[in-house]
């Protein structure tokens, strides 16, 4: 069932609330692998040099998205699991897009189905162009609807 969510810019109180979102969202989300434990400089080190939204809904931090805009390359997209299907997911991927613009991309894990829905859900497309892999496994470029077109054109597609 949808909840009120609040999209707002990282600030340092973020960091623990986001970091164990990481963690608990990860470790859900790749099952199969070894998932680190994120503490706050963990936090830092893997959003370095990005730019954060915040969400909250039920008056706390419920998920996050980090940019690393230089590439228009959405890093990292991850809800609190006790708030799944609530439209958080929804509302920080519609703000990136709103502040980054629409020609955002991402990795997804080939394995993580509950992700690759979502996206398509959300119109996202996956690159048939193939992917790679990673510590954790197999991965493919999820792309915006822009994205995916700016990617066609210029592969001659």
């Amino acid at each position: 069932m949808p909840i009120d969510v609040i999209i707002r810019d990282f600030s340092a109180t973020d960091r623990e609330p986001c970091a164990r979102i990481l963690c608990k969202a990860g470790r859900q989300a790749f099952y199969w692998a070894d998932w680190p434990v994120f503490d706050g400089p963990g936090f830092d080190e893997v959003t370095k040099g990005e730019r954060i939204l915040v969400a909250e809904a039920r008056n706390q931090v419920a998920g996050f998205a980090a940019v690393y805009t230089p590439e228009n390359f959405l890093h990292h997209l991850y809800v609190d699991p006790d708030l799944a299907g609530c439209g958080v997911g929804a509302a920080l991927l519609g703000e990136a897009v709103r502040q980054y613009g629409p020609a955002l991309s991402l990795k997804c894990q080939t394995r993580n189905q509950v992700a690759r829905n979502f996206y398509r859900k959300c119109g996202w497309l996956e690159d048939e162009q193939g992917g790679g892999t990673d510590g954790i496994g197999s991965w493919l470029f999820i792309r915006s609807p822009q994205a995916a077109l700016q990617a066609c054109v210029s592969r001659g597609d």
